[in-house]
């Protein structure tokens, strides 16, 4: 375990993991290396060594942190389809809340326990749907990285009204003939409310899978 006392000019682990959340925040998933993040604390590396081992463990214990706040269905009673939506609703919200987190989950696998409980949720779920083992963990990955995606796609959503209206005038000015779809949904495809596109793709996710249970 990560050492918790006595702490070198005022750190803790908690100060460790919350530098290092600053660190993905300011300058991206990339920047992020032990020798920053001692450099970021103020204490040499060896000195971070003492507080958490390995990259791959701090990565942990900053998912730990954040997605301790997912919220679970309070009994397995929960029909299957209302246990996944409310796993990846509350996830989607920690993700828009900390973009950071996305990022991370996006590029690395996490070994976080408050990850592992989620999980657990989600597939027991889905073998409950009726799939497969393959199938069921197939489902959390199509589930997962859609979550995921969308969320990264929202948090670094910029646009503008200028820039909007840019894309716009480029797909009206395609050809219809070859790009009929594209020309006709663009609006929603610019402009298109985040939180319905959400709902939506989950539903649609959810719908396959038990249209396969059922198969």
């Amino acid at each position: 375990m990560p050492a918790t006392g006595p702490t070198t000019r005022g750190l803790t682990l908690d100060t460790v993991v919350d530098a290092a959340l600053g660190l993905i925040r300011e300058e991206g998933f990339g920047a992020l290396s032990m020798r920053k993040l001692a450099d970021r604390c103020g204490v040499g590396a060896m000195t971070l060594y003492g507080y958490v081992r390995t990259k791959d463990e701090l990565l942990g214990l900053i998912a730990d942190d954040l997605l301790a706040a997912v919220e679970l269905p309070v009994s397995r009673d929960m029909p299957w389809m209302e246990a996944v939506k409310c796993v990846f609703r509350s996830v989607r919200r920690i993700f828009l809340e900390h973009p950071e987190l996305a990022d991370v989950v996006a590029r690395q696998h996490l070994n976080s326990v408050a990850a592992y409980r989620g999980a657990e949720v989600v597939l027991d779920a889905v073998r409950r749907a009726g799939l497969t083992d393959e199938q069921a963990v197939s489902a959390f990955v199509a589930l997962t990285a859609f979550t995921t995606g969308l969320a990264q796609r929202e948090a670094h959503a910029t646009e503008r009204s200028a820039q909007q209206a840019q894309r716009l005038m480029a797909i009206h000015s395609l050809a219809v003939d070859e790009f009929r779809n594209v020309v006709e949904l663009g609006p929603l495809m610019v402009v298109g409310e985040s939180e319905r596109n959400f709902e939506d793709g989950l539903d649609l996710i959810i719908r396959g899978i038990a249209a396969q249970g059922k198969a």
